[in-house]
């Protein structure tokens, strides 16, 4: 009964947040070849959940899930945009942070969740608490997911 409670919480939760008019914009912007930005975050607030009970690990739960759907906040489209793909790969987080800043109230464990989901590649972006470690792992098996095996989990 606990664990349906608790998938029932994050499903609810997953849906409040998917229903925000300021989150929906991220549908218009495509990620990873097969995917747009809103099925991606969506994807890495699923695997995020599933890495935490997996791992028996204790999280703020709100958080894990509000940063894994805010971490890729950066509001364009990266393909159009006039820089490199590793440049946006080292600059983005930073972008989406201050664009997420200006929508939502974060609180520290959310800001950096989102601040830190490049690391390594950010290297001075280090993950700095638990969720924010769950979420860049969860990032990178997601991004594998859409990249390499082109997997679309979409949204609706």
């Amino acid at each position: 009964m606990k664990k349906k409670q608790e998938k029932d919480n994050f499903t609810e939760a997953l849906e409040a947040l998917k229903n925000d008019p300021d989150i929906r914009v991220m549908r218009q912007f495509k990620q990873h070849t097969v995917s747009n930005t809103f099925n991606h975050v969506c994807h890495v607030a699923r695997m995020s959940h599933k890495i935490e009970k997996k791992l028996h690990v204790k999280v703020d739960e709100k958080s894990l899930l509000r940063g894994a759907v805010l971490h890729d906040y950066y509001l364009y489209d990266f393909r159009k945009h006039p820089m490199s793909a590793y440049r946006h790969g080292t600059s983005h987080a930073g972008t989406a942070l201050k664009n997420a800043e200006e929508k939502f109230n974060l609180n520290e464990t959310e800001k950096n969740i989102i601040y830190s989901h490049m690391w390594p590649l950010n290297l001075t972006h280090i993950p700095r608490c638990r969720e924010a470690w769950i979420v860049t792992l969860a990032d990178k098996i997601c991004a594998f997911e859409e990249m390499v095996l082109h997997l679309n989990f979409s949204e609706g």
